[in-house]
């Protein structure tokens, strides 16, 4: 333990994490994967809204023409192409004066002229370009012919007697732009959303930084790697059966996954029967990465080679054993053997294996967790816990114990002291590096051999996996991981966020 809390804890815990491109962009890979739905869905959602603001909002603006020819009276063609520029120079002055707006607007018999004008000349030529924009076509063109009759007595005055000869003229106008900047708004609210996807799978890529590999895991945790389990894809069927699990008991059950679990079993059986040891926790460092399913299996396969097994559930919050054993019927849970309400012989029940796959020695026994109790919880820690946990030494070659996440509450640390070993259950692309160090401290300091650690879920390798689905079997919870909606645990459910040192409602230790 010492050399654990060596590297862990002042090395590791200390130095920043690095930053793995490789892992980031696999971060981004799997982000979209996810996320892909929502990009789509902020596209169209983004580029729906700005289409209807711009078109609800959208004012048509006219805009009516014309080229003329400036004529300085007597004058020869370059005094006339100075007299264009000149036009064109002065005019903003004019403008601004207000003589010009007067002058059209007495000539049109309104108050104040409609629109806005705007001239511009041909370098080197006599041509001018007026034009009138405005909110009516009809005015904007009738406005033009009002600037160009007059536009030449307001100038009078500054360039002396000039004409205007109209070469062309756009005629009453129509508003050409409206469809074209009711187009660009699709785009703009496209763009939009695409942005805004982007920033959530940032966020996301950024929030994540689970483990996804076995030499992430190697680097930085001062465990044993005791292996791998393949991701097992389960098919989605419209009624959920037995059949359709992740258990050896289900003969329909990947091979992959049966000799991922064989060799599991051979590494830790190894390590026990070396060590003499007969008790084996299984934890992990939050809820979801799917211990108890990995528990229950093992437990099988250790039944099936001639040993006599014992399951715990213990995980009084949130038992979970019933539903990964496929058992409907309630039966009394440690809760209630520990509190002494019904004797150890009720509580136990006998697991049917299949005989042709296993040893004629070997048989399973469950003790279920019954009905979700916190204040049973209590109990984990306590002398009546140890006093069974001895108890039943002499009647099972191996008793393996399914507790809470260690990283989220006190239990696993707790029962550490009176248990021989511990296997960490590690799930792939889920558990953060941090939360993962954190709780195998905890349990560390308990004083437990630590065997090693297994890598549930893996799917680096891009094989067929492990399926984490979140089913239901008879009046207890779900099998997978188990804790897709984990509604017992603080953090992660109806107790509100519980603080590291300090106590839940019933008074336990949530974590030192």
């Amino acid at each position: 333990m010492g050399d654990y809390r060596d590297k862990s804890g002042s090395e590791r815990v200390d130095a920043p994490e690095k930053i793995d491109l490789t892992n980031v962009m696999l971060d981004v890979y799997h982000g979209v994967k996810r996320l892909w739905w929502l990009f789509i869905g902020l596209i169209i959602i983004c580029a729906v809204q700005s289409y209807f603001s711009v078109s609800t909002s959208y004012q048509s603006k006219y805009v009516a023409s014309a080229t003329v020819s400036v004529t300085s009276v007597g004058g020869m063609d370059y005094v006339n192409a100075q007299s264009a520029q000149q036009m064109a120079e002065v005019f903003p002055y004019i403008l601004t004066s207000g003589v010009l707006k007067d002058v059209v607007a007495e000539d049109m018999g309104l108050d104040s002229m409609p629109g806005s004008i705007d001239v511009k000349a041909d370098d080197g030529t006599n041509l001018l370009t007026i034009s009138v924009s405005g909110n009516d076509p009809q005015m904007a063109y009738k406005t033009l012919k009002s600037v160009i009759k007059n536009y030449p007595k307001v100038a009078e005055f500054v360039l002396g007697e000039t004409k205007l000869t109209i070469l062309d003229e756009t005629g009453i106008p129509t508003d050409i732009k409206r469809e074209e900047v009711i187009r660009g708004s699709y785009k703009r609210g496209a763009l939009k959303g695409a942005i805004i996807g982007c920033v959530i799978l940032l966020l996301y890529v950024l929030s994540r930084r689970t483990v996804k590999s076995r030499k992430d895991l190697k680097k930085n945790i001062n465990l044993q790697d005791l292996g791998s389990i393949p991701y097992v894809r389960t098919k989605k069927r419209k009624k959920e059966t037995f059949y359709n699990s992740v258990s050896l008991l289900n003969e329909r059950i990947s091979m992959s996954y049966l000799e991922a679990i064989r060799k599991l079993r051979i590494r830790i059986m190894k390590d026990v029967e070396k060590k003499e040891y007969q008790t084996l926790l299984v934890t992990s460092s939050i809820p979801g990465e799917g211990k108890t399913t990995l528990s229950a299996n093992l437990a099988i396969s250790i039944a099936q080679q001639g040993k006599k097994v014992l399951l715990v559930d213990c995980d009084l919050r949130n038992p979970s054993i019933a539903g990964v054993m496929n058992e409907q019927e309630p039966h009394p849970g440690l809760g209630s053997v520990l509190k002494k309400e019904v004797p150890l012989s009720e509580a136990i029940t006998n697991v049917k294996l299949p005989k042709e796959r296993t040893n004629e020695n070997g048989s399973l026994h469950v003790i279920f967790g019954g009905a979700p109790d916190g204040e049973n919880s209590l109990l984990i820690g306590s002398g009546r816990m140890r006093a069974l946990i001895k108890a039943l030494k002499s009647k099972y070659d191996i008793i393996i114990l399914d507790t809470a996440p260690s990283e989220l509450l006190a239990d696993a640390p707790l029962l550490g002291k009176y248990v021989d070993a511990a296997l960490y259950v590690i799930r792939y692309d889920y558990t953060k590096l941090r939360e993962i160090r954190e709780g195998v401290e905890s349990l560390a300091l308990s004083g437990i051999d630590m065997l090693g650690y297994v890598f549930n879920g893996d799917n680096s390798s891009g094989g067929q996996g492990y399926g984490y689905g979140y089913r239901r079997y008879g009046n207890y919870g779900s099998y997978g991981s188990h804790y897709g909606s984990y509604g017992k645990y603080g953090a992660y459910g109806h107790y509100g966020k519980m603080e590291k040192g300090s106590t839940d409602k019933f008074g336990r230790v949530i974590k030192d």
